[in-house]
């Protein structure tokens, strides 16, 4: 939805030095309620240059224009709709609260449930529909807001997962309203702050409230929950890859009896426009799942819309297991409209039994040492998932002008052989495996840096259900033909040409690996052609690629990978070979592989001997 608005700033124009005088359009005269010891206790660890008054302001992120809209320049803006209002800045205590709720004192908690957060005109529903989950899970929102009382000095704090690494957000309590004085975004019943201010201290962290339109339910739940997460698509254009539907449906039943947080994702692109409006669903807006249940053969999901309106669920009328109030935006559904009008389910696995470790690093090419490899000893068998984000350099970023990068995860046991493999280009890339007592390598790597030259950071975590311990490990790069090789071997996809010569390939989300393996007692010339491959980029640099593979060796000639998310890929190829004499036997690198085989990527493409 597009909405209008103009921006009155606050005090836009008044230089640093000059904000310990003013107080941002409030009266502070009188301050006789507050104890020095709490004022004290509140700024403790905080630059007293932002102290107006009894007041707290964040320098980091002011009551101003650009807080907002990430625009310095402008006040008119395509993004939000408020008629002829204008956004200011107010201390709660000047808010004008609903009728409904003027009978409460303001507080960050007052038995928050589910169905007091009301998303405002932010397209965040993404994280909303998260947060309206975790706030009927105290053990986890109290993790989150770290002020749990209402502090009249304004100043509170937040602990947020950003990209699988807590950090603790402080701000003041300075919130954006129209011209009534009504909350603009995110607001809560009985006059709670903790949605409020959670979702500010997400907008401080990546720049602005613009910055939080758009996103993936995947993303909320990381954030709040800091816990693995798993999508399951409903729907696929590949017909080789349609989703099973009864098989989601039990692990969405048995994720509810395990207390996992799920949110899904409404979409309008399988039915017709006039029958989806009748549903009153809205395309492309995150809903949480509240309850899921099968009463003899009928299958019902109940769903919350973080707006908190009532649905118009004409084709699907609400069912009446559980009543709710007229205004809360709780209803029930068949699984099958689910299945219908959802492209993809969220389950997010909180625990309160699991052992988890994160690391953080920078991701090295594979010319030399590995600085992201990680050795594991599970002691007991575990059930592991293991997590790799592309982790920013700053503390605050913009999370909308964050490029994703090529990611990869590979699991060998003590013999070299793969126990797991993922790939993905996105921001984040999970793995989940079991596996039995003993020791293990985890290889974290980014084809970007081959790729693009992008040496990002990274933070991974790792999850699992026993006891384990994980230190790092840097390795030489000869790790990476190795670890390769023995995801090849577990594709276990093969052809032979005859002669001892075969090829292996393996693919994961867009990846596609080609390996050559040469088990004759002659050289042989391998020519690849990769022309008319859509969406990928070659390691090697090239779609054509021609390499001389002496006797009894193997070699990964290219790493495919995909080039955009949202675009579909499609391999093509045809390879050809020709057994050479010894005289045509060629070993300096340069020589033997044409084109040459870049630096960055020398460990990729490294000869190894076929056993």
């Amino acid at each position: 939805m597009k909405f209008h608005t103009k921006i009155h700033e606050i005090n836009a124009g008044i230089h640093q030095s000059n904000l310990a005088k003013t107080s941002f359009g409030f009266d502070l005269s009188n301050r006789s309620y507050l104890s020095n010891k709490y004022i004290d206790e509140s700024f403790s660890g905080v630059n007293k240059n932002s102290i107006i008054g009894t007041k707290y302001s964040d320098l980091e992120f002011l009551p101003i224009h650009s807080s907002i809209t990430q625009d310095k320049e402008g006040a008119l803006l395509d993004d939000f709709e408020y008629g002829a209002n204008e956004i200011r800045w107010l201390r709660p205590e000047q808010i004008l609260w609903s009728k409904e709720n003027q009978q409460y004192p303001l507080s960050v908690f007052n038995q928050p449930q589910s169905k007091d957060i009301i998303q405002g005109r932010l397209g965040d529903c993404w994280f909303i529909s998260a947060l309206s989950l975790i706030a009927d899970i105290p053990q986890i929102l109290y993790k989150v807001m770290i002020t749990k009382q209402y502090n009249p000095s304004g100043l509170y704090k937040i602990r947020l997962c950003n990209r699988g690494i807590w950090q603790v957000v402080t701000i003041d309590d300075m919130l954006p309203v129209t011209e009534s004085n009504l909350l603009v975004f995110t607001r809560s019943q009985k006059k709670q702050l903790f949605p409020s201010l959670i979702e500010k201290a997400l907008a401080k962290m990546h720049g602005s409230y613009k910055a939080l339109e758009l996103g993936r339910c995947i993303e909320g739940l990381q954030i709040l929950t800091g816990e693995p997460c798993e999508v399951f698509l409903l729907h696929s254009t590949d017909p080789k890859k349609k989703p099973n539907l009864n098989n989601i449906w039990t692990k969405i039943i048995q994720s509810r009896a395990k207390g996992h947080l799920m949110t899904c994702l409404c979409s309008n692109k399988q039915v017709n426009e006039e029958s989806f409006n009748q549903t009153g669903l809205e395309s492309d807006h995150a809903y949480s799942i509240l309850d899921v249940r099968q009463v003899a053969s009928q299958r019902l999901v109940r769903l919350r819309n973080p707006w908190g309106k009532k649905e118009r669920t004409t084709l699907f009328p609400k069912e009446k297991l559980v009543k709710s109030s007229d205004n809360d935006g709780v209803f029930w559904i068949p699984w099958e409209a689910v299945s219908l009008l959802f492209s993809e389910i969220t389950i997010c696995k909180i625990s309160g039994n699991e052992y988890k470790v994160r690391k953080s690093g920078q991701f090295s090419d594979f010319s030399s040492k590995i600085t992201s490899v990680y050795n594991l000893h599970c002691p007991s068998g575990n059930e592991l998932t293991i997590e790799l984000f592309n982790a920013s350099d700053e503390k605050y970023y913009n999370r909308s002008k964050d490029s994703n990068i090529d990611l990869f995860l590979i699991v060998l046991d003590s013999n070299g052989t793969c126990k797991g493999y993922k790939h993905s280009l996105d921001y984040y890339v999970t793995l989940s495996i079991t596996v039995p007592s003993g020791r293990y390598i985890i290889l974290a790597g980014s084809m970007s840096v081959v790729n693009y030259s992008i040496y990002s950071r990274y933070n991974l975590i790792v999850h699992g259900d026993q006891q384990f311990v994980l230190n790092e490990q840097p390795s030489s790069y000869g790790l990476v033909a190795n670890a390769f090789y023995a995801v090849a071997l577990q594709a276990n996809n093969r052809k032979v040409f005859g002669d001892g010569v075969s090829v292996l390939t393996f693919s994961d989300d867009g990846c596609f690996g080609f390996i050559c393996e040469n088990k004759s007692n002659r050289a042989i010339r391998f020519t690849s052609d990769f022309y008319g491959s859509i969406n990928v980029v070659p390691s090697r640099k090239t779609f054509h690629t021609v390499d001389i593979i002496p006797a009894r060796t193997k070699q990964l000639f290219a790493i495919y990978t995909r080039k955009v998310l949202s675009d579909d890929v499609n391999i093509v190829y045809q390879v050809e070979y020709q057994s050479l004499n010894e005289s045509h036997g060629v070993d300096h690198i340069r020589t033997r592989n044409n084109p040459a085989i870049p630096v960055k990527a020398l460990g990729l493409h490294l000869l190894k001997p076929v056993h």
